[in-house]
Formats: C-alpha cells, sequence, structure tokens
C-alpha cells in the first residue's frame, strides 16, 4: 500500500512539474492566457484521478482477487471523456491542455522505471 502512495505522490509532484513546463511552452509560442493552466489542471486532476482508480483496481485482483474490472474501467472512461467534453465545450478551457495530461502515465511510469534501477 505504501508503494501506492509513493507513485501517486511521485505522479502529482511529477504533473505539476509538466503542467508548468507546458504552460511557459504555451505562453511563449501562443500568449498567455488562463486557458491553458485550466486545461491542465483539469486534465491533470482526471489523469490522476483515473491513476488512483486503476491502481485500485489492480490491487483489487491481485491480493483479493476480484476479476470484476469492467465497472472501473467504465468509470475511467466515463471520468476521461468528461474531462474531454468539458475541454472542447467550456471556453475557458483549452482542449488539447485538458487531454495531454492523460499521455503523462507513460513519461511518469518510464521515469519511476528508470529511478528504480
Amino acid at each position: 500500500m505504501e508503494d501506492l502512495h509513493h507513485e501517486l505522490r511521485f505522479a502529482a509532484v511529477f504533473t505539476v512539474l509538466l503542467d508548468i513546463a507546458l504552460w511557459v511552452v504555451s505562453g511563449l509560442i501562443a500568449g498567455w492566457t488562463v486557458s491553458v493552466p485550466l486545461g491542465l489542471a483539469l486534465g491533470s486532476a482526471g489523469m490522476l484521478v483515473n491513476m488512483l482508480l486503476l491502481r485500485r483496481t489492480v490491487q483489487g485482483a491481485v491480493y483479493r482477487g476480484r476479476t470484476k474490472t469492467l465497472g472501473s474501467y467504465l468509470v475511467r472512461m466515463l471520468i476521461a471523456s468528461g474531462v474531454i467534453t468539458a475541454g472542447l465545450l467550456l471556453d475557458q478551457v483549452s482542449a488539447p491542455a485538458a487531454v495531454i495530461p492523460f499521455l503523462y502515465p507513460k513519461l511518469i511510469f518510464g521515469v519511476l522505471a528508470v529511478r528504480s534501477k
């Protein structure tokens, strides 16, 4: 269970750093707007909730022998769909900025794998 907290804490810190970097890059390229940090915050929150639900589903399958994971999958897809829809429908939120954080886990787990060696 401690590993879960360590990974989520690392993912949250890494996500904030990536969000700041993306906001600075987008600000330098396209100008400073509020829609990009709002989109990044929305997408990052959705991504972190998705990671938490995924880890709990995996732990339930491994430690408790649960095999019914469709419900968790549907909830995670509903969260991702809601974030993407909000990014598309709300003028105050940048849609690409809301979607980009869902790509962070590949980078985060890659860094964790390299760090653990």
